[in-house]
């Protein structure tokens, strides 16, 4: 591993994924001997900075920590690929951290695991650490406030400045302070398996003409994007066809638009394409 572009203070190890940007300033202190682990693709913004006190951190591939977001792990830290927080944020682990994939966290919104204040020889009941889980796909707009011990189940939306204080369902819309479900909002649709190709194929053919390579038709339910000698990408229909090629094909990426998988090489084109998809059109998950 190149030397880390990471100012590392204390005693443990930090290992850094290929491809992932590193701004100026970014910061690990160790309190105790810990681990942190960078995926491929990543992006840490400047000022970031990982406090660990004996809890290992673990972010996935394609995470984005934006400006200033400050990581606390006592008890871990683990992020889904494809994690996004905006600038300032703060990531507790001192109770423990775990998020899915393809969570989305604005600017200036605080998780917390733990609760700690008053002294407890004088009777204060304010002091705990229970654990907080993040399902998949959970988006909390700006400015939000997630309390210790909570879930929020897959695809839930806390709008602006909600305060979350227990546990909500998958698909929950919330506002307000303390947070309440918003049951006449409802952010998704379902969505068919050939409307998804429909769109994908769309998106290709941006992609194609955005990054100037070349989009070839392989078949019904398969494009191929080629880049100048820099790697190839495929998108297939079914998981069945995508294990196939695959199998077959040792270089190729393969991405499948039923499962959200891909299978990692490493190369400009798929770094490209996989980029331009992932904002908010679809996020392959490598498998």
């Amino acid at each position: 591993m190149p030397t880390s572009p990471i100012e590392v203070i204390g005693i443990g190890n930090v290992h850094i994924g290929d491809r992932t940007s590193i701004a100026a300033g970014v910061q690990v202190v160790f309190h105790r001997p810990a681990t942190l682990t960078i995926g491929d693709y990543c992006s840490l913004g400047a000022g970031v900075k990982f406090i660990c006190d004996g809890g290992d951190v673990e972010l996935g591939d394609w995470t984005t920590l934006h400006d200033r977001c400050l990581v606390l792990s006592t008890e871990g830290v683990r992020i889904g690929q494809h994690g996004w927080f905006g600038q300032n944020c703060v990531i507790d682990g001192s109770g423990g951290l775990s998020t899915g994939s393809g969570v989305r966290v604005g600017m200036y919104s605080q998780i917390w695991s733990h609760v700690a204040a008053g002294e407890q020889i004088e009777g204060c009941t304010l002091f705990s650490k229970r654990p907080v889980v993040i399902e998949d796909d959970v988006w909390l707009v700006g400015s939000c406030i997630v309390a210790s011990g909570v879930t929020l189940g897959k695809r839930t939306v806390a709008l602006i400045a909600s305060n979350i204080t227990k546990s909500w369902p998958a698909y929950s819309v919330l506002a307000g302070s303390p947070a309440a479900l918003k049951p006449n909002l409802n952010f998704y649709r379902d969505i068919g398996l050939e409307e998804k190709w429909r769109l994908l194929s769309g998106w290709l053919q941006d992609a194609s003409r955005t990054l100037n390579l070349k989009l070839l038709e392989a078949g019904p339910d398969q494009w191929i994007l080629q880049g100048n000698g820099q790697g190839e990408i495929a998108f297939v229909k079914s998981a069945e066809h995508a294990c196939t090629l695959r199998a077959s094909d040792g270089y190729l990426t393969v991405c499948c638009i039923e499962d959200k998988s891909y299978n990692k090489r490493i190369n400009d084109t798929e770094w490209a394409v996989l980029k331009f998809l992932a904002g908010n059109k679809a996020r392959f998950r490598a498998c």
